[in-house]
């Protein structure tokens, strides 16, 4: 490959020259003569039209664009290794690469346990699991960079496939909370009690504030976070309640929290976003398949879990 009136021995001599300081090792590695990298190196340089070495006492110094020069190669040089080895695999492997994208409350609460359990069944296959903005991942999957795609913003596309759900919303209490001697927690009861939220843009947030105004409820103060899991620990901790949703809840049942139903609706609605049909590599399709069957299980594992009604999710195409 050439690029710009430069070849790859060119590159690879200034790159081992880079690595080892000489070049007589760069010539050994390359398993060429010491005058082939110097000829390598200027040939290099006058096509490049600035240079790459100051010569002192048979020494090579790089020069600052030498530097900047070797960073960028470097870069390339890693990506192309990358490419290379990604189509390595892709000509041998049989399950192939599951990639998956999620808001950040399955990616903690749900994924973990769930690629594990498709790590078992597919040993072969090898897994990728990404946590992004639930704004930002319809446009990743629309743009093909993912496999499996979870979020709260829940607008069809006919550029995708959808599943929606909905999941009920539960209030997590630090052990031995005066509320915790109650069955299921009325809106009322977050009267004066300091509050655990997330952003004001998050759908949760809205859905509380919401019943908050309507019904004026004044807690005695709210704390804004980002994660569900640090609603979790904040709780743990005894700072205050928070409303989660029941798979999330489910997953903070590792920290000292209790969970009770609540007696108004919160609801938290989201959609599973899979590639069209026509888009889905064929190795691909079982194990998404048993995704979705393992992603169902822990939403109903969760509501059997709180005993809600089966029927409070949901799930439909668009």
């Amino acid at each position: 490959m050439a690029h710009r009136g430069f070849t790859d021995a060119q590159i690879e001599a200034f790159m081992w020259i880079m690595k080892t300081s000489s070049a007589t090792e760069a010539a050994n590695r390359m398993l060429v003569s010491q005058p082939a990298i110097s000829r390598m190196i200027k040939q290099l340089e006058t096509r490049l039209g600035f240079a790459l070495f100051e010569r002192h006492h048979n020494r090579l110094i790089p020069t600052r664009r030498g530097t900047l020069f070797y960073d960028e190669v470097e870069r390339v040089h890693l990506g192309l290794n990358h490419l290379r080895q990604f189509a390595e695999r892709l000509k041998h492997r049989a399950a192939g690469q599951l990639r998956i994208v999620s808001m950040p409350s399955f990616a903690m609460a749900v994924f973990p346990a769930v690629s594990a359990a498709l790590a078992e069944q597919f040993p072969e296959l090898e897994i990728s699991l990404y946590s992004f903005r639930s704004q930002q991942i319809p446009e990743d999957m629309i743009a093909q960079r993912f496999d499996v795609g979870i979020t709260t913003d829940t607008r069809p596309d006919p550029r995708y496939q959808s599943r929606h759900y909905r999941l009920p919303g539960v209030c997590l209490l630090p052990a031995g909370h005066p509320l915790c001697a109650k069955r299921v927690i009325d809106l009322h009861d977050l009267q004066d009690e300091t509050l655990v939220c997330g952003e004001p843009d998050e759908q949760t947030r809205r859905l509380i504030t919401q019943a908050l105004t309507e019904h004026s409820v004044t807690p005695r103060k709210i704390w804004t976070v980002s994660l569900g899991e640090m609603a979790t620990r904040l709780v743990a901790n005894g700072t205050g309640l928070a409303i989660l949703n029941s798979v999330s809840a489910f997953d903070a049942l590792r920290y000292a929290v209790e969970v009770r139903p609540l007696s108004f609706d919160i609801d938290y609605t989201f959609q599973v976003i899979l590639p069209l049909e026509k888009n889905v590599e064929a190795t691909i399709a079982p194990v998404t398949q048993r995704l979705i069957e393992l992603v169902e299980a822990s939403i109903q594992q969760s509501i059997d879990t709180f005993s809600f009604n089966p029927d409070a999710t949901r799930q439909g195409a668009p």
